[in-house]
């Protein structure tokens, strides 16, 4: 029987004679990583902070989602939001920043980056 971790990772707890894992063994592969942050998930993209009411979060995130890859939604805490696109698609992003300020009142926060 394994054990865990401090991270929950199963780790098996001895291998058998022939030295090749069983069916039944875990094998951990590298050291266990928390959630990605906001920066190294949008890493190379066009990024946008807006502010929308917390209520509109949901109807937001339907929004982006329907957008055909235009855009990911990345949310840190309420409404802060943080909307990133990949360089190809930087017309149709700003499109969509339009109009989700006319649609729900999003604020941009700060320049794009």
């Amino acid at each position: 029987m394994g054990r865990r971790d401090s991270n929950s990772s199963r780790i098996a707890a001895a291998s058998p004679a022939d030295g090749q894992p069983s069916a039944g063994d875990a094998v951990q592969v590298g050291p266990a990583r928390g959630p990605l942050s906001i920066a190294e998930a949008s890493a190379g993209m066009l990024v946008q902070d807006v502010l929308v009411h917390p209520a509109d979060v949901v109807f937001v995130k339907g929004i982006v989602e329907a957008s055909d890859g235009v855009a990911l939604l990345l949310a840190d805490r309420g409404g802060e939001l943080t909307l990133a696109s990949p360089l190809d698609r930087g017309d149709e992003f700003a499109e969509l920043l339009l109009d989700l300020e006319r649609d729900v009142g999003a604020r941009r926060r700060g320049a794009p980056r």
